[in-house]
């Protein structure tokens, strides 16, 4: 089995305020939930059966734990470099750590496995970054040796800032699936184009009829 730790970073203030042109506040928590589901399902597939959710969302929390994710509750949201940190601690893990975002809609086996792989071919840190290549959509290291956190604007340039000043090794993982996330009215759009055959596919189809 994979000894690899998944932490899911869960936003509770403002969730998916980008699509509030789209959806309402109901939807957009809905989408969420659906998109959380998608992503925990094509974890175990791929054998990534360790998975923590933390957030100080007491509702996403539960559908997290409905789905056979373990939990951390954080006392409020302060971010997500500080749910991170927090999860890493409380994960008891001394393998590696691999930190993904939930709306990651698209994400797929084959993109996890490209991620591992250049882990495994050794490399210090993997990281996948959003499509616009200033958002890290995906951070693979060793419990042992942290990288420093910069989850703020300009997170993937700041991340491998942060490797190099430390003389790590970084393998870019550019996997379509794990460098789609949905943030806008266009991502729901695109994901409403799709093929896969995934709930949160379906609702983005409905709600843009």
């Amino acid at each position: 089995m994979n000894r690899t730790t998944v932490i899911i970073p869960l936003k509770s203030r403002e969730m998916k305020s980008r699509l509030a042109g789209a959806l309402s506040a109901g939807q957009r928590r809905e989408f969420s939930k659906l998109m959380l589901a998608d992503v925990l399902r094509v974890l175990r597939r791929a054998g990534l059966k360790s998975a923590l959710a933390v957030s100080s969302d007491k509702e996403m929390l539960a559908e997290a734990a409905r789905l056979g994710a373990r939990v951390v509750m954080e006392p409020k949201d302060s971010g997500v470099n500080s749910a991170v940190l927090l999860a890493a601690r409380r994960s008891g893990t001394s393998g590696d750590l691999l930190v993904l975002p939930s709306d990651l809609a698209l994400l797929r086996g084959p993109d996890l496995a490209r991620a591992l792989s250049l882990r495994a071919a050794g490399v210090d840190i993997v990281i996948a970054p959003s499509r616009a290549f200033n958002g890290t959509n995906a951070l693979l290291f060793s419990a042992s040796l942290p990288i420093p956190l910069s989850y703020d604007s300009d997170s993937f340039w700041n991340h491998l800032r942060a490797a190099s000043r430390r003389e790590l090794t970084v393998g870019v993982c550019t996997a379509g699936g794990l460098m789609f996330d949905v943030d806008t009215p266009a991502d729901l759009l695109a994901l409403s184009r799709s093929r896969l055959p995934r709930a949160s596919v379906r609702f983005a189809r409905r709600a843009l009829r």
